[in-house]
Parts: C-alpha cells; structure tokens; sequence
C-alpha cells in the first residue's frame, strides 16, 4: 500500500512536472513567437524606411544626373562660344596688327612729308628773308641820281650800299667796291658841269666843253650800271628760286 502512494504520489509529481514543462514550454514558445514577430515588424519597418531613403537617393541620383547633362550641354556650349570668340580675337588681332601696321606705315608716310613740309618751309623762309633784304637796296638806289658834290655823303651812301649788299648777296660786294674806287668819276662830273662857258659862249667853245667830258665819269657810270645789273640778275635769280620752291 505504501508502494501504491509511493507510486501515486510519484505519477503525480511527475504528471505535475510534465504539466509544469509543458506550460513553461508553451510559454516560452508564446514569448519567443512574440518576440520574433516584433522584431519581424521592427525589420520590415526598417525596411520601408531603407526602401524609402534609397528611393529619395535614387531621386536626387537622377536629379544630379540630370543636372549633370544640363552642366554638360552648357559646357559643350561654353566651349563653342569659346572657339567662336578665339576664332573673332584672333580675326580682330590679325585685323588690328594689319590696321596698326597701315597706321604705322601712314605716321611714318606723314613724318616724312612733314619733314619735308618743314624743310621747305624753312627753305622759303630763308629765302623769303634774303629777297626781303633787297628792299632796302631797291629803295637806296633810287636816290643814286640825286648824289652830289659831297664827297663825304656820296661816299657814306655808297658803303650804306654795300652793308646791304653784303646782307642781301655778298657775291656782289666786289660789284660796289668797284663804284666806290670810280667815285672820283662823279666828282669830275660835276666840276665838268660847273665848267660849263654859259649861254653867251661860241658854238666852239660849247663843242670843246662837251669835248671834255671826263672819262672817269663814263666809268663811274659803267661801274654804277654793272652793279645794278648784277644785282637785278641775283634779285632775279632768288625770286625764281623762290617761286620754284612754292610750286
């Protein structure tokens, strides 16, 4: 009997023990299915996140891509209008040197007819101013038929003639020098006049009167006449030089 409650009490503990592991199992199994589940949705929450961040990353991908065939088509334009705007500096460039040459060549063109404008200029002037210093002469020798008997101021007008003369031509000084030695001519001109025997005088004395008309004053006039020439051929020669220097 006592084996029999043994026995009893031993199914019973060991009925209560399967009982005991099945509910601990089928706890477990409960707790374990619970926790899988929440993680299951925790990982398929991730997932849609994930899903959702690669669908925003493949949306600025294809942005910047498109981005990145917007910036390549500008580029290939840049490059275009580049080449066209290399191609118009280096027309300008050419255009511009060839312009600058022609400018150069033009300034050069005009240097040199300036320097020749102002060498004739000074040329004209310089003959201007020599032909202007016959004036003077011109005019001092419109008084040489109103000289005198006085030595002294026929002599003082002919070297007032030669101090022209040697400003205007000093070829010509030789010219008045030769007057000046014949002066003497002049002044036997006029002794002759006074000499003359008067109205009431013979018809031979007026021919012996005239007969004695001294040769000095014939080369005092030679003299005074070859001058002018000269001097006329040389004012003559300068006013030719001078026109053609105009023309």
């Amino acid at each position: 009997m006592q084996v029999w409650r043994v026995l009893v009490i031993a199914l019973v503990i060991a009925a209560v023990a399967a009982s005991s592991l099945l509910a601990g199992i089928n706890y477990g199994s409960q707790t374990a299915s619970s926790e899988w589940e929440r993680l299951l949705s925790s990982e398929r929450e991730r997932i849609k996140q994930l899903e959702g961040e690669l669908a925003s990353k493949q949306s600025e991908l294809d942005s910047a891509l498109n981005n990145v065939g917007r910036l390549e088509a500008l580029l290939s334009e840049t490059k275009r209008l580049l080449s066209e705007s290399e191609e118009r500096v280096a027309g300008l460039q050419a255009s511009l040197s060839d312009e600058l040459e022609s400018l150069r060549r033009s300034s050069a063109e005009l240097s040199r007819r300036m320097s020749e404008i102002e060498s004739r200029m000074q040329r004209v002037e310089t003959q201007v101013n020599v032909v202007s210093r016959s004036i003077p002469i011109l005019n001092q020798l419109r008084g040489v038929n109103r000289l005198g008997p006085d030595r002294n101021a026929t002599l003082n007008y002919w070297l007032d003639v030669k101090g022209l003369v040697a400003s205007f031509d000093p070829a010509l000084t030789p010219s008045v020098d030769r007057v000046i030695n014949n002066l003497e001519g002049l002044f036997d001109y006029f002794e002759w006049v006074e000499s003359y025997p008067g109205e009431g005088a013979s018809a031979d004395s007026i021919v012996r009167w005239i007969q004695a008309l001294p040769p000095s004053y014939q080369q005092y006039t030679d003299a005074v006449n070859q001058f002018v020439d000269e001097f006329l051929t040389s004012v003559a020669s300068k006013l030719s030089a001078l026109r053609d220097s105009l023309s």
